[in-house]
């Protein structure tokens, strides 16, 4: 009868050895799994990270664009302006220049 108590103390113990194994096992594969889906994670938001970058840096860059081409286009109507105004003076300028001559002309 001791004998067999003995035995089957020994068997539970195997069994609770092999239970605590498995359970090491499958804490370790477990782990190994959270890790790999973790890194996927990461990874896929990595990537989407890039792509709000790239897409932010390109709509900046758009934006900044249609900025330049816009003071370029102000910067020719403003030069436009200019040689328009100076072309209506020339006549007064030409006229006020050669009247100043021949004033001096006639005083001298």
């Amino acid at each position: 009868m001791f004998t067999e108590e003995l035995t089957a103390i020994r068997q539970a113990e195997e069994q609770s050895e092999d239970i605590r194994k498995n359970v090491k096992t499958e804490v370790k594969r477990m782990i190994e799994a959270a890790k790999q889906e973790a890194e996927k994670i990461l990874d896929d938001e990595e990537t989407k990270a890039k792509e709000i970058y790239d897409s932010l840096i390109q709509e900046g860059m758009n934006e900044a664009d249609d900025e330049y081409e816009a003071a370029i286009e102000k910067a020719h109507i403003d030069a436009d302006n200019l040689v328009k105004a100076a072309e209506a003076k020339k006549d007064k300028v030409i006229d006020h220049i050669v009247e100043r001559i021949v004033r001096s002309g006639v005083n001298s």
